[in-house]
C-alpha cells in the first residue's frame, strides 16, 4: 500500500502516461512509412496535443483532490482505456499535406521520419526521467546516498 502511494504521486505516473502514447503514436507512424507505396492509403497521426491537453487536466484534477489519488486520464475521441487499463488510441486521418499522388496516397515520408524522431525522442526522456525517478525511490528504500 505504502509502495503504491509512492508510485502514484509526483511525475512517475505522468512519465509512465506519456510513454504509453509515445509507444502508440511510434506504432501509428511506423505504419505510415510501412504503407508508404499501398494505393489508396491515408497518413494517420494520434493527436499529441489532445493527450497532453487531457493529461494537463488529469494532473490538475489529481492536484486538486478531484481526481483522488490516481492520475486518470478521461476518454475522448481519439483515448480510452480497456479493462485492463492499457491506453488504446484510435488514430484520424491527416490531410494538411495538400498533395495527392495517382494512386491517391497523401504519403510525405521526410514528415514521418521526423515525427518519428521527435516522437523518439520524447519517449527517450521520458524513459530518462522515470529511471532516475526510480532509482530515487531505490536509493530511499536502500537508506543510502
Amino acid at each position: 500500500m505504502l509502495l503504491s502511494n509512492l508510485l502514484n504521486r509526483g511525475s512517475v505516473p505522468v512519465l509512465e502516461k506519456v510513454m504509453e502514447f509515445t509507444e502508440a503514436r511510434h506504432e501509428v507512424l511506423a505504419n505510415n512509412v510501412s504503407n508508404f507505396d499501398t494505393v489508396g492509403y491515408k497518413v494517420k497521426d494520434l493527436p499529441a496535443e489532445e493527450f497532453f491537453t487531457e493529461l494537463r487536466q488529469a494532473v490538475e484534477r489529481r492536484a486538486s483532490g478531484g481526481g483522488g489519488a490516481q492520475l486518470e486520464l478521461k476518454s475522448t475521441t481519439h483515448f480510452s482505456r480497456d479493462n485492463n487499463g492499457s491506453l488504446q488510441a484510435r488514430a484520424q486521418e491527416i490531410e494538411d499535406n495538400n498533395i495527392l499522388f495517382h494512386d491517391e496516397n497523401n504519403r510525405f515520408v521526410e514528415k514521418q521520419m521526423a515525427a518519428m524522431s521527435k516522437n523518439a525522442l520524447l519517449h527517450n526522456v521520458a524513459a530518462e526521467l522515470l529511471k532516475m525517478q526510480y532509482e530515487g525511490l531505490q536509493t530511499a528504500i536502500r537508506g543510502r546516498l
